[in-house]
């Protein structure tokens, strides 16, 4: 794909640079919204843990994973109400909630993650 067309750019240089503005839009708009609920000390560590199962079906050794931030529910629910509609009224409550509904994937994701690392891989 040519980048400039006649001394100008191409619309595939064009759509190029429109999702890199996008995408330095979303940065920032990450940016801060994670410096709001840092401001507010919404977030824990928490440990991503997986439970494997031994060949008899019972519980194995769990293993951490990997740690990282979350918001609180605790820590949300303790927030003054005029500070709540603040977040609802600002986009920032639905942003949070969105979060807290995402990590109860966790243990799903860990769970898919390991079944596909011990399934054999065949070669064509």
């Amino acid at each position: 794909n040519p980048l400039f067309v006649e001394g100008q750019p191409s619309d595939y240089t064009n759509m190029a640079m429109e999702f890199c503005n996008n995408f330095e839009q979303e940065r920032q708009r990450t940016e801060s919204f994670v410096q709001l609920i840092k401001d507010l000390d919404l977030l824990d560590t928490r440990d991503a843990v997986f439970t494997p199962r031994n060949p008899d079906g019972t519980p194995g050794e769990p293993q951490k994973l990997a740690e990282y931030y979350a918001v609180s529910e605790d820590k949300l629910r303790a927030l003054p109400a005029e500070k709540l509609a603040e977040l609802r009224d600002n986009g920032a409550l639905g942003q949070i909630y969105a979060h807290l509904v995402s990590l109860l994937g966790w243990d799903r994701l860990i769970a898919l993650a390991f079944l596909r690392q011990a399934q054999p891989t065949t070669v064509n």
